[in-house]
C-alpha cells in the first residue's frame, strides 16, 4: 500500500471512530433529556392528580359546611366570628397533608346589590346618607349620580349625569365592574392605594341587604346612622369581641346609644349573614404550602358563588 493510501485508511478509521463517539454522546444526551422529560411529565401528572383530588375534597367540605351552617341558622339568629364553628380548624388528609380551614361570615359592608328599592331605580332611603358619606370619604362626591346611573335599571340620566352605552344598568356581579367607568373610576379608587381606602373597603356584592354588625369593620359602622356619634361604633367593635350582638336591643343598651338608635338602624343593620367565605390552606406533612382555596357560598340557597384557587 502506498503512503497516501495508508494515510487515507488511517484518517478514515479516525473519522469513523470520532463519528461513533459523537453519536454515542448524542444518544446519551437524548436519553438523558428524554428521562428528564418523562420525570417532569410524571411529576406534572402527579401534581394534577393531587390538585384534582384536593379540588374534589374542597367541594365536598364546602357542601358539608353549607349544610351545617344552614342547620345552625334555623336555631341561632346571629353570626359572629366568636362562635366556635368560625374558629380555624385542622383536618388531616391521607396522612401526608393537613388542611387549615376557616369560615368567616360576610354581609359586612354596604350592599351594592341592594342599593335600590324593588323598582331598581330609587335609592333606598336608609342608604341615602350612607352612600353620600362614603363618597365623601373617598373624595368623589361628584360621581354620586354617575355611579347610580351606572347601576340602576333605567337609561334615564339623573341631574348632572349621563347614561353611556357601556353602563351595565343592573346590580354588579363583582365590584371590579366599577372599572368599566374608566373615565371616572380607576383601580386605586376601587381597591384603594397607598393606605387610602377604596370602594372595596366600604362596599360588597355579597350581602342580603343588611350589614351584619358582628363583622362590619369600624369604618363602615361609622357611616351608619346612630353609630356615628359618641364613639358608639367603636364601642360595638369592642363589645362584640366579648359577646356577640343578637338584636338591636343589644346595641341600644350600650353607653352612648340614643333613644332613636334602634329606629335609625332598622332595615340596614342586622346580626346574621347570608354569605360566607371559606379559606382552605393545604400543607404537606413537612410544612410545605400546597393548593389554597378561597370559596364564597350563599347559605340561603346552599350554593357556591365564587371559587378561587392558587
Amino acid at each position: 500500500m502506498s503512503l497516501n493510501g495508508l494515510l487515507f485508511s488511517r484518517n478514515r478509521k479516525g473519522f469513523v471512530l470520532v463519528s461513533v463517539l459523537m453519536l454515542g454522546v448524542m444518544l446519551i444526551s437524548c436519553a438523558t433529556a428524554f428521562t428528564w422529560f418523562v420525570r417532569q411529565q410524571v411529576r406534572g401528572i402527579g401534581r394534577e392528580r393531587i390538585l384534582l383530588t384536593n379540588r374534589s375534597l374542597a367541594q365536598v367540605l364546602a357542601g358539608s359546611v353549607m349544610n351545617l351552617l344552614y342547620e345552625v341558622s334555623t336555631q341561632i339568629n346571629y353570626d359572629s366570628p366568636t362562635q366556635r364553628w368560625f374558629q380555624p380548624f385542622v383536618i388531616p388528609v391521607d396522612g401526608s397533608e393537613i388542611w387549615i380551614v376557616q369560615v368567616t361570615p360576610l354581609d359586612d359592608k354596604i350592599p351594592l346589590r341592594n342599593l335600590f328599592l324593588p323598582d331598581g331605580n330609587t335609592l333606598r332611603r336608609e342608604l341615602t346618607d350612607i352612600w353620600h358619606d362614603m363618597l365623601d370619604k373617598l373624595n368623589c362626591t361628584g360621581l354620586e349620580n354617575i355611579l347610580l346611573d351606572f347601576l340602576d335599571r333605567n337609561t334615564r340620566p339623573r341631574v348632572g349625569s349621563v347614561e353611556a352605552d357601556n353602563f351595565i344598568n343592573r346590580a354588579p356581579y363583582d365590584i371590579s365592574e366599577l372599572l368599566i367607568l374608566s373615565g371616572d373610576v380607576n383601580s386605586d379608587l376601587v381597591y384603594g392605594s397607598g393606605g387610602q381606602p377604596g370602594f372595596a373597603d366600604y362596599c360588597t356584592v355579597f350581602s342580603d341587604g343588611q350589614i351584619n354588625l358582628n363583622v362590619a369593620p369600624l369604618h363602615v359602622m361609622e357611616l351608619l346612622p346612630g353609630l356615628d356619634v359618641a364613639g358608639l361604633a367603636a364601642r360595638i367593635e369592642q363589645s362584640r369581641k366579648e359577646e356577640p350582638l343578637t338584636s338591636l336591643r343589644d346595641v341600644q343598651s350600650l353607653p352612648g346609644a340614643s333613644p332613636r338608635t334602634s329606629t335609625l338602624l332598622t332595615n340596614i343593620a342586622g346580626f346574621r349573614s347570608r354569605y360566607f367565605m371559606m379559606n382552605i390552606q393545604c400543607m404537606s406533612s413537612e410544612g410545605e404550602d400546597g393548593t389554597s382555596f378561597s370559596i364564597i357560598f350563599d347559605r340561603t340557597i346552599r350554593r357556591i358563588v365564587r371559587w378561587e384557587e392558587s
